[in-house]
């Protein structure tokens, strides 16, 4: 289990509730990826490893937030999964909240990518930093009576932002309202 890049990678979290723990994840630790959400809002940024015994999952999803910005007190909805257990969800994103978040360009990985014809369709590679709290618990998805508390979390880790399947590299985006191409 590792978190390939960036090197300096880490998750830091405190727990309550169901899970009471202080989470301190190094790279080497964990697993971690961030990408475009499913649905093309904003991104969603994914941390998995092990804390007294246990695998935990955490996911915050940002639809708020564009490819490399940054913010305060930008709205994050978390779902934490317990492996072999309940899933966790704050179901919306107006119990968490960044504090700040920042993404910063890495470098290309390949020529190819930073110039010529293949630079538009490169998927482009963001580190970002973040530290956030919750002000309510995520419920456990079904029953809702169990519920785990995330006070505070700190993170640094990797985004991927894969070219926009709905746009093609050679035409801009059609604004809303526009008129169809021809």
């Amino acid at each position: 289990m590792s978190c390939p890049a960036p090197a300096d990678a880490f998750f830091e979290a405190h727990l309550a509730g169901a899970v009471s723990a202080v989470v301190a994840w190094q790279a080497a630790d964990m697993e971690c990826e961030g990408m475009r959400r499913p649905d093309g809002q904003g991104l969603r940024v994914t941390f998995r490893g092990a804390e007294g015994g246990e695998h935990l999952t955490l996911v915050f999803g940002v639809p708020r937030l564009a490819e490399g910005a940054a913010g305060r007190a930008v709205p994050v909805n978390v779902t934490l999964i317990r492996e072999g257990g309940s899933m966790y969800s704050t179901r919306g994103e107006d119990k968490c909240v960044f504090d700040s978040v920042r993404q910063d360009a890495l470098e290309p990985t390949t020529p190819e990518a930073a110039t010529g014809a293949g630079a538009a369709a490169a998927p482009r590679h963001w580190r970002i930093e973040a530290h956030g709290f919750c002000l309510e618990p995520a419920r456990a998805v079904g029953d809702g009576r169990d519920a785990i508390l995330l006070s505070t979390f700190d993170f640094r880790g990797q985004l991927t932002w894969e070219p926009d399947p709905q746009t093609s590299p050679l035409l801009p985006a059609k604004p809303a309202g526009a008129a169809p191409r021809r």
